[in-house]
């Protein structure tokens, strides 16, 4: 994706870019100011990531965001560097119907987008895999624990990491870009101070499994956080190929499930406190 007409105007961030919000630490040490403004528009949502669409009277809340001069290009390739192309395309809009702005308008909106209808500010907090999907995971945790040879114990708990690593997922696609490269991303998680505190919090002792596909072995290490995200992607891969030890299984998928859900918790409370710069 290139880079907006005009790199010395202003940015309208609405969604991902705002302050608080996952994608804004990409950018903020460029930042200047900001403050908050609105658009006339309406909003619609694809994968869990807001489009703006210019069709429309409501007024959308985000916020304008200056860069220090001379950073400009800096922090436009910071946005363009998330790939967002295939999601948006740049335009200029006016903030508070008088300041002329860069912002990112949804592309192809009428392709898999749903309307959100009544809604004048996107928050990425409240999307339901950070909240109601990690509910239902606690639950599962807290009903399902107990294996006694009860089958449906095992399958609600591989339900539930699977749930849980959508909401990974998600979180990773929104932080780091928007493109396909799913392990790519998921993998940074790693490279998250969060991440290594929480792993070394939660997890008190080092365990392996092998690859159902290659026999490769994968270790979690609360020292090593590469390896351990890669161990709990792999149990991920490995859950419903045959040829395991049942007890086994329900023993790691309890333990990684039960880890997991607590170091990404903390993850995404420490991903959406606001940093730094005050308005």
């Amino acid at each position: 994706m290139n880079l907006p007409d005009n790199i010395h105007l202003p940015f309208f961030a609405y969604g991902i870019f705002k302050p608080g919000q996952l994608c804004f630490p990409r950018i903020q040490e460029f930042v200047s100011e900001y403050k908050d403004g609105y658009v006339k528009g309406y909003l619609k949502e694809r994968d869990g990531i807001p489009l703006l669409i210019r069709e429309g009277s409501s007024k959308i809340k985000g916020y304008l965001i200056h860069f220090h001069s001379g950073k400009e290009d800096e922090a436009y390739k910071r946005i363009v560097e998330i790939e967002p192309d295939e999601v948006y395309r740049w335009d200029k809009i006016q903030v508070d119907e008088k300041i002329q702005a860069n912002v990112l308008l949804g592309k192809r909106d009428n392709r898999g987008a749903s309307d959100l209808e009544h809604i004048e500010e996107w928050d990425g907090q409240s999307d339901p895999l950070f909240t109601s999907a990690l509910e239902e995971v606690e639950d599962i945790l807290k009903n399902h624990s107990n294996f006694s040879w009860d089958y449906r114990n095992l399958f609600r708990l591989q339900m539930a990491y699977m749930l849980l690593w959508t909401a990974i997922e998600r979180y990773a696609g929104l932080k780091y870009h928007l493109g396909k490269r799913v392990t790519d991303k998921v993998y940074k998680i790693a490279d998250e101070k969060s991440f290594a505190d929480a792993l070394k919090k939660y997890v008190k002792k080092n365990r392996g499994i092998y690859s159902t596909v290659d026999l490769e072995q994968y270790t979690l290490n609360p020292a090593n956080p590469q390896k351990s995200i890669k161990y709990y992607y792999q149990v991920r891969s490995n859950l419903v190929h045959r040829g395991k030890s049942v007890v086994i299984d329900f023993d790691i998928i309890h333990s990684s499930l039960e880890e997991l859900l607590a170091i990404f918790k903390d993850v995404l409370q420490d991903a959406f406190e606001e940093e730094g710069l005050k308005k």
